[in-house]
């Protein structure tokens, strides 16, 4: 008799741990994709840059408007910017005291300082703006593919056609 209870209490267990395993499906919830402020993480400007980095070379960025914007920094502190229709401007940059950052003479009316950073230039809201204020909204990133000179030509063509 006593080896009886022990599968009397033992089989009914048994039955409802076997129930617990059985799932009944349930409709699947597909998760919807939720958008993420990732924070852009952008280089620091190194301490000299303009001697510490070979900065010369063509930097560009969007325009509002859906055109690409050029600045092109030669080292013989000469520089060209095509806003984005095609009209170059050339002149002359300063390299600023800090040696991190160059002034433009003429940018869009008026004079503009740039940091200087790895693979881009920032536009800086001034000459005391601190260096790690540089901001992804007024990034020019380096574009080793640009000749100002062909895209002078390719408009010239465009319009003689």
């Amino acid at each position: 008799m006593r080896k009886i209870i022990p599968v009397l209490i033992a089989a009914p267990l048994a039955v409802a741990l076997s129930a617990c395993g059985e799932t009944t499906p349930a409709d699947e919830a597909t998760p919807e994709p939720v958008e993420a402020d990732v924070p852009v993480t952008l280089p620091t400007i190194p301490v000299n840059s303009l001697t510490t980095i070979e900065y010369p070379g063509t930097y560009s960025k969007e325009t509002e408007d859906g055109g690409i914007a050029h600045i092109t920094l030669n080292g013989d502190d000469t520089y060209e910017y095509d806003p984005g229709d095609g009209n170059i401007v050339k002149g002359s940059y300063t390299r600023m005291e800090d040696g991190s950052r160059v002034q433009l003479e003429d940018f869009n009316g008026e004079s503009a300082i740039f940091a200087v950073g790895t693979g881009a230039i920032y536009r800086m809201e001034s000459a005391d703006t601190p260096l790690t204020e540089v901001s992804e909204a007024t990034m020019y990133s380096r574009d080793k593919d640009y000749d100002p000179a062909a895209e002078v030509e390719e408009a010239a063509e465009d319009t003689a056609n």
